[in-house]
């Protein structure tokens, strides 16, 4: 078998054949999606190298690598509610780097999103990432318990950002659900409660 590169190496499917669908995971709107390819490449071995493909709930193209990656990931880490706009926008920043592997700059990502809920709740901009953690022990959002593994944010994040050697995956992740339980604590709990209150 001979194989062709580039334009002449890609095959278009018309929709007719198993080759013209590809059940994945959207990266873009979290959906199970039996995706359209649009277009795909053969290796030197005659097997997909490459596919493109458009996701049937929001419509939107994904790239899949023969090694099983689709990219855009899936952001990693579950939604939290209730929170307030740029508050959302650093997690959901923090969320995507895990899924692209970018561990530093989610850990970094991470460590700020201190800063963003410390400030949203009347702490000084521009102090320092221990006084953002007191601040919010003093105003009881963060409780004696919680302190230590909250540190753990500040502590990671700032080892992604100043020293040499990479965080792992695993303590990444680990920075990343930690920050999850905080948002969790200061925002999506109190967002929930009001659904139940009494008017």
């Amino acid at each position: 078998m001979t194989i062709s590169f580039g334009h002449r190496g890609t095959a278009r499917p018309d929709g007719s054949t198993k080759e013209a669908w590809f059940a994945y995971r959207c990266g873009h709107c979290d959906s199970p999606a039996s995706g359209a390819v649009l277009a795909y490449a053969l290796d030197e071995n005659g097997k997909p190298a490459v596919r493109w493909l458009q996701c049937p709930t929001c419509h939107k193209g994904s790239v899949w690598l023969a090694d099983g990656s689709v990219f855009p990931g899936i952001p990693f880490g579950p939604r939290i509610e209730g929170l307030p706009p740029e508050v959302e926008a650093a997690y959901e920043e923090a969320r995507r780097c895990m899924a692209a592997n970018c561990f530093t700059a989610g850990e970094g990502m991470c460590r700020k999103i201190l800063m963003h809920v410390a400030v949203e709740k009347g702490a000084k901009e521009r102090d320092t990432f221990s006084a953002y953690i007191d601040h919010l022990a003093g105003a009881g959002y963060v409780t004696p318990p919680m302190k230590e593994w909250v540190k753990l944010i500040k502590d990671h994040g700032n080892r992604a950002q100043h020293r040499v050697e990479p965080p792992t995956p695993e303590r990444a992740q680990g920075t990343l659900l930690f920050t999850a339980q905080l948002l969790r604590s200061v925002y999506e709990m109190g967002h929930m409660a009001a659904r139940f209150a009494k008017p």
